[in-house]
């Protein structure tokens, strides 16, 4: 169903827009790993699929499960339901060991959609998965107006690892700061490089 799902969106995606993705050769092959990324329009997830060259499990609020339909199809593309404002122990069991089974997760960061990149916007969540998770992040920066044959720019960063936490008791302050840290790198990846005077 996914794959079928990623070649049928990403048919019509490039159709109704230009579509540009950079850096698709920073996702690990294979192992556990987070790609993380910035959350503006309802079709980023529509489009981090399709810009990934490995199959995604994404975080998604749980609301979505509350029909059955809509819960066979979420299973089916391997989505992974999650209270966003109080995460529960099943959830964060089934997301490590999705990574620990050598699996791609995909996180919005910002939990819901915002419009600007802010560092105090960052989840912690991200964090304590890729902690527990022992898997690597790789930032993305979606961006696009959505409008009708207008740009889609994807860039995908170098993954960062948090290694140094992995046999450690974390506390929240740290997940803050890592999440934070997280943000930045997606924010890094939209500025525009300086030209400079000849």
């Amino acid at each position: 169903m996914y794959g079928f799902a990623k070649v049928v969106c990403g048919a019509v995606y490039r159709v109704l827009f230009r579509f540009k993705v950079e850096g698709a050769e920073n996702v690990p092959a294979d192992g556990g790993v987070i790609l993380c990324a910035n959350h503006r329009s309802l079709h980023d997830t529509v489009v981090l699929g399709i810009a990934s060259p490995r199959h995604l499990h994404f975080l998604a609020k749980y609301e979505l499960w509350r029909t059955r339909f809509f819960a066979r199809l979420f299973d089916s593309l391997g989505g992974i339901p999650i209270n966003r404002e109080k995460p529960t122990m099943e959830s964060l069991k089934r997301t490590v060991a999705t990574l620990k089974d050598g699996r791609a997760i995909a996180i919005f960061i910002q939990g819901g959609r915002r419009q600007s990149i802010e560092a105090e916007d960052a989840k912690s969540g991200v964090a304590l998965f890729a902690v527990k998770g022992r898997a690597p992040v790789v930032p993305v920066n979606i961006s696009s107006k959505f409008r009708l044959f207008s740009r889609v720019n994807v860039k995908i960063g170098k993954p960062i690892s948090f290694e140094e936490f992995w046999d450690t008791k974390v506390r929240a302050e740290q997940l803050n700061t890592i999440s934070q840290s997280i943000m930045e790198a997606i924010a890094k990846l939209g500025e525009k490089p300086v030209a400079t005077g000849v």
